[in-house]
């Protein structure tokens, strides 16, 4: 019996403590709804009131250079001070904090000028209101936004993307913390395959229009991860071009100087296919395509050059006056034709070395074009 009336006890203290909080949240409800439950309670504007935001970058999708688009997710938070939210917490049980409802809290609205599917910062979390009168709201969003890319030196490009923040309305708007933000990114952030994050920048800008109250700015600078077009690309098209000046060291009487060299062109064109299709579409001409019209360039000359060392080689086009040495072949062709010019394969193959190294040279150097 004793034992029913102390459950009975607990059980009554439960219920005035459940009753008294209820009581309390719906006063202090009453109180940060206002007078009316249509209009709830607004920022006085005319105090300069703030709004800071802040950015937890959670991963880098992608950076499209052909559409100039960066997709990026991260989690935002706004806070701000309205002294008409606070309250005395003694009054209310030391209640510290409470959510309300957006419809009865005015929530700053914050556009996206270079957004593209998103024109605005919206929410539809409730924010997180303080004793002191500080409002909190957080919230997750994946977001793209315009990003002028320069691929000049392409794919050795670093690029800067940013997402520019504006008020709506003639409230203030900053930022938690200026400068390098990246040292807080979370543990679970996912890095893209194709780009390194190397720096975070929130600034706020002062952009002095009228129409603009202020602006503020996270910057991403990305560079490419390149190693996979020095393997795939670069590399292949390297040896390709040496290959060019190896043309030279194979003896004019082998015959296969030109099947050679046409193999050699035929493998460039179609390894560009496969380029073409890794290169980004845009205006600008980048350093890949520049090393790409060298080398082609390169293997064209090569082939014009070989032609003429045959058409030397064997219609006697390289010629000299006599001399009192000559070969006994020349002799031969000598007395045969009775022409006053002799060919010489001697000088041929003279030539054939001296234009082995100049091209090897050309080889070389047309990978300088990365380091300009």
């Amino acid at each position: 019996m004793p034992a029913k009336i102390l459950n009975l006890v607990v059980i009554l203290l439960i219920a005035s403590t459940c009753d008294s909080t209820e009581s309390t949240l719906g006063r202090l409800k009453a109180y940060l709804q206002g007078e009316t439950d249509a209009y709830g309670i607004s920022v006085d504007l005319s105090d300069d009131k703030q709004v800071n935001i802040s950015m937890l970058l959670m991963s880098i999708s992608n950076l499209n250079a052909a559409e100039q688009i960066f997709t990026f997710s991260a989690g935002f938070r706004m806070t701000w001070l309205d002294q008409n939210l606070a309250w005395n917490k003694t009054d209310y049980d030391n209640i510290t904090e409470v959510t309300v409802s957006e419809n009865f809290v005015w929530i700053p609205t914050i556009a996206i000028p270079n957004g593209i599917d998103s024109a605005t910062l919206t929410s539809k979390q409730s924010p997180k209101i303080s004793s002191n009168g500080i409002a909190s709201l957080q919230f997750l969003e994946s977001l793209k936004t315009s990003c002028q890319i320069d691929i000049t030196r392409y794919p050795f490009d670093q690029q800067r993307c940013s997402i520019l923040f504006t008020p709506v309305n003639t409230f203030d708007l900053g930022v938690d913390r200026t400068g390098s933000i990246i040292t807080g990114l979370p543990s679970f952030f996912i890095e893209n395959s194709e780009w390194e994050l190397v720096d975070i920048l929130a600034k706020y800008v002062d952009v002095q229009m009228k129409q603009i109250s202020s602006l503020v700015s996270f910057e991403f600078f990305l560079k490419r991860k390149s190693m996979f077009y020095i393997v795939s690309i670069i590399f292949p098209m390297a040896l390709l071009s040496l290959l060019n000046a190896c043309v030279f060291l194979l003896p004019a009487d082998s015959g296969e100087k030109m099947s050679y060299l046409i193999s050699i062109f035929v493998s460039y064109a179609v390894f560009m296919n496969f380029v073409n299709d890794s290169i980004p579409k845009s205006g600008d001409v980048c350093r890949l395509s520049v090393y790409l019209t060298l080398i082609l360039c390169q293997s064209c000359l090569a082939i014009i050059t070989t032609m003429a060392t045959l058409n030397v080689r064997n219609n006697g086009v390289l010629c000299q006056p006599k001399t009192d040495v000559q070969t006994e072949h020349d002799k031969v062709n000598t007395k045969i034709t009775e022409r006053p010019y002799v060919k010489s394969a001697s000088k041929v193959r003279r030539a054939d070395h001296v234009f082995f190294g100049v091209f090897l040279l050309l080889a070389l150097m047309s990978v300088l074009v990365f380091c300009v």
